[in-house]
């Protein structure tokens, strides 16, 4: 049996009783499901986020249908922008994530992570006498003395991804001395 879903004002899905409500809602979702899930997976191609996206859209369209105009727009149109807005926002915070952070330090030069250097570039970088003994001191706090990441940030005062990225080059510089012996 399928229900006919109407918006109007009068007779729709605004003024129905609450089951009422539930039944056209339902109605909805069992008629634009699939097509909007395959909207949002063109945007988003990993099924699992894809359908979470999907469950985000009908929570924002059962928040959103009092603001709904029949008259304006087709129901269709008005449940893919949404869909579309949910995607494009989930993918805009996934690329504004990765994004890496510059680090300074106390001199004011940029810190720049190891991972994307060549060999050559890493050996030309040397840390200053500064951010040498910085280095000295994260290693023996985190190595010696148990400390996480966190704590070292905490006890010298300084960002936690810092302490991470300057234990990583301190490690470096151990296993290229290692290595060099």
């Amino acid at each position: 049996m399928r229900i006919p879903i109407t918006l109007s004002r009068k007779e729709g899905l605004l003024g129905q009783s609450e089951s009422d409500n539930q039944l056209t809602f339902s109605a909805i979702y069992d008629r634009y499901a699939a097509v909007l899930l395959g909207v949002i997976n063109k945007i988003i191609p990993e099924k699992a986020e894809a359908v979470l996206l999907l469950e985000a859209t009908f929570s924002k369209v059962r928040y959103e249908l009092p603001q709904f105009k029949p008259t304006k727009q087709p129901l269709f149109v008005w449940l893919l922008q949404i869909a579309r807005c949910t995607a494009l926002d989930a993918l805009k915070e996934r690329t504004s994530v990765s994004r890496p952070t510059l680090q300074l330090t106390e001199a004011g030069q940029v810190v720049r992570p190891m991972w994307g250097e060549s060999k050559a570039a890493v050996l030309t970088i040397l840390p200053t006498n500064a951010v040498e003994s910085q280095q000295k001191q994260l290693l023996d706090m985190v190595l010696f003395k148990n400390c996480t990441p966190e704590e070292a940030a905490r006890s010298l005062g300084i960002p936690v991804e810092t302490v991470r990225q300057q234990l990583r080059m301190a490690m470096q510089q151990v296993r290229n001395t290692a290595k060099a012996s």
